[in-house]
Formats: C-alpha cells, structure tokens, sequence
C-alpha cells in the first residue's frame, strides 16, 4: 500500500468515526494543500483536516469567519455543515464551478467578465468590512498578514538559490532590487484580507457567473492589497474594475500600486515553485511576463 493510499485510508476512517451521518461511496484526496489535508466525497462533499496542532487554531478562526461572512456575503461561501466535536475536521457541500484561469476568463463575453469582476469587487468590499474578532483564534490570537520584510527573507533564505538555476544573473539582480524595496514599508489601511485569492479559489458556472468563493485557511488582518493582486494576471482593466466596485478604495489611494507589487511577489515565486508551480507557468513564460511589470515598478 502506498503513503497516499495509507492516508485514504486513515482519513476515510476519522471521517466516518466524526460524521457516521454522513453516507458516501467514493472518496479522493487533494494532495496540494499545505496546511490541510482534503478529502473529496462523491463530488459533493468537502472535508478539511488540518495537517498538524498549528493549524487548528486557525481552522476554527476560519469556521468563525464563515459563519459570519455566510450571513452577509452576496457570494456563496464554505458553509460547514459536519464539524467534529474536537474541531479537528469539518465537512461542506462542493462549491461547482470552473477556476477563473485566464483561458476560463478569456472565452466569457465582455458582459459576463464585467459582471463578475464587479461582483467581486462587491464581496472584497464585504468581507473587508469585517472586524478582527471575525478571526480570532480560541488562544487569543488574530492571524496577521506578512510584511514585505518577512517575504523578503523568504525570498533570499530559499526560494532565491532555486530560482538562479534559471534567471540569468541580470534578471536575478532585478528580482534582488525588488525584494530589497519591498522590505520599506508602505502604508495601507487594515483590513480582513482573503489572503489566497487567486483563480483556483474563484469558481464560475459555465455561463459565466460566479459560483463561489473558496477557501479562507489564509485569511488574515492586513494588507487587503493581497486580495486584489491576481487580477493583474487578467489585465490591468480587470484591477480597475474590481477597484471601481470596491467601497474601500477611495480611502486607500496605494491599494492599487500595493496589489502590483503583490502581484509581482506572486509572479516571481512561481519560478521558485517549479513544476509545483499553482499558475503552471514554465520558467521562461514567467520571466517573459515579469520584465514589462518589473520595469513599470523601477526595476
């Protein structure tokens, strides 16, 4: 038997021991998430376990957050509807939907593109609005978001040796430049960010409206410019659409600056992250992709 077949296995048989209510034929497990362990029931059901004590915490801030995003959001959320009695599991019926990659993007009408960004902007403007308690983990702990110092030491204490096996020394010299200005610390307003909002966790129908968004593990107080940078990779019309539609943005004028500098932080890891990579993005089509973003911010 194999270590993925040993956690089938193993994780088939907490769920039955937490939800005996809950009947199902088939299970898969989702083998890409780092913080949890995810197990597909007959394609309806989502269970998430958290891989380790560390992530319980926060596993319970995040069912806080979508009890009480549920009740407002005018997009459809995780609601969990089975949650273990020791909070080491919980289960939600599947969001169905299409990831909003640019090819998905790309094939909507101009119409149907139009209202689902808006529709996003009209969310980020809700769940932003939330207060910190929304977070707060059981030991009194609010997660916050990282700063560019501590994305910065990422970058030189890890991903920099990976990615110098494939930038030419010139462009590994602009990728240190950036990471040295992210580090200045640029003011922003506080907000209950996402934090992981990119086009594996924002689902569409096949006509093109939104179905829901996913996954909320990475939420935390902070920048809210996080929230706003994957839309680069879909044009810089679609940032100033989300914007226009967000309630916050007059109160923050380098939100929009700030989410191009995440943006960039995203991009350049996705060379660190290889063949692991969530855009999917080979080595030569990122740094192709980087050069007019880099320029446009100094570098």
């Amino acid at each position: 038997m194999t270590s993925d077949e040993t956690l089938l296995k193993d994780l088939v048989s907490r769920v039955h021991d937490a939800f005996p209510e809950l009947a199902f034929v088939k299970a898969e497990v989702n083998v890409y998430g780092e913080d949890h362990h995810v197990l597909v029931l007959d394609r309806e059901w989502i269970v998430r376990v958290p891989r380790d004590d560390a992530h319980l915490g926060r596993f319970a801030a995040e069912l806080n957050l979508l009890r009480v995003l549920g009740r407002v959001s005018p997009v459809r959320v995780p609601q969990y509807a089975h949650v273990a009695p020791d909070g080491s599991m919980g289960a939600y019926r599947m969001v169905e939907g299409a990831e909003l990659t640019p090819p998905v993007f790309a094939l909507l009408g101009d119409v149907a593109r139009r209202a689902l960004l808006i529709e996003i902007g009209g969310f980020l403007g809700v769940l932003h609005a939330l207060p910190t308690e929304t977070i707060r983990q059981q030991d009194g702990l609010v997660q916050r978001s990282w700063s560019g110092e501590q994305f910065a030491a990422l970058y030189r204490g890890m991903r920099r040796a990976r990615i110098a096996r494939v930038a030419p020394p010139a462009t590994l010299a602009r990728f240190d430049a950036f990471h040295a200005a992210l580090e200045v610390e640029r003011p922003f307003v506080a907000r209950l960010a996402h934090g992981d909002l990119s086009d594996d966790h924002i689902l569409v129908r096949e006509d093109g409206t939104l179905a829901g968004i996913i996954d909320f593990t990475d939420a935390a107080w902070g920048d809210p410019a996080v929230d706003f940078a994957y839309f680069w990779r879909l044009g810089e019309d679609c940032v100033d659409l989300v914007l226009g539609h967000y309630r916050f943005a007059e109160e923050d004028p380098g939100l929009k600056q700030r989410s191009h500098w995440n943006f960039v932080r995203y991009l350049i890891n996705q060379i660190a992250y290889g063949d692991k990579a969530k855009w999917n993005l080979p080595p030569e089509r990122a740094l192709a992709e980087l050069d007019g973003h880099l320029k446009r911010l100094g570098f």
